[in-house]
């Protein structure tokens, strides 16, 4: 008897659990926009054949279903030469970079720390099509559109952890 009762307090606790983690993970439809900010002081310039690889730390500020801050560092190769590089406005040359960032904030009014990585193409013209993708603390890839240093807007679907 003793044993059948532990057995269903058991089970008990385990749909309880499930149900908890069933709703842990539900999907949020996510949209905002986001601003970019470059800390122009870290910008390092180094030449790769005739390209050129730029790091520069920044923050990204997000609104909308996603509010916070994420900083990092991005990493681009921009086809161009460094001397050219160092003498024009972000967005003269083609590139294809990544951004690694931690994100402090919330997402559908939860709080959350997450692992973020933005990456994708900066077109001539400072036009950008890239993802967010979320990680530890937060799971999805978000479409980005954007244009370089100023910032956008981002849409997709995440799961919180």
């Amino acid at each position: 008897m003793r044993a059948g009762v532990v057995a269903a307090l058991g089970a008990a606790l385990w749909l309880v659990g499930s149900a908890t983690q069933a709703s842990a993970v539900e999907p949020v439809r996510a949209q905002g926009e986001f601003t970019a900010a470059v800390d122009f002081s870290t910008l390092t310039l180094t030449p790769v054949g005739r390209n050129c690889l730029l790091r520069v730390d920044g923050e990204l500020e997000f609104t909308g279903t996603i509010e916070g801050l994420a900083a990092g560092t991005t990493s681009a190769l921009l086809l161009a030469s460094c001397d050219d590089v160092a003498v024009t406005p972000p967005g003269t040359f083609k590139d294809v970079f990544r951004s690694r960032l931690e994100f402090w904030g919330t997402v559908d009014g939860e709080p959350v720390i997450a692992d973020l990585t933005y990456q994708g193409i900066t077109q001539v013209g400072g036009g950008i099509r890239a993802v967010f993708r979320f990680s530890n603390g937060l799971r999805g890839v978000l479409k980005v559109d954007a244009i370089v240093a100023v910032g956008g807007s981002y849409k997709g679907i995440v799961l919180l952890d």
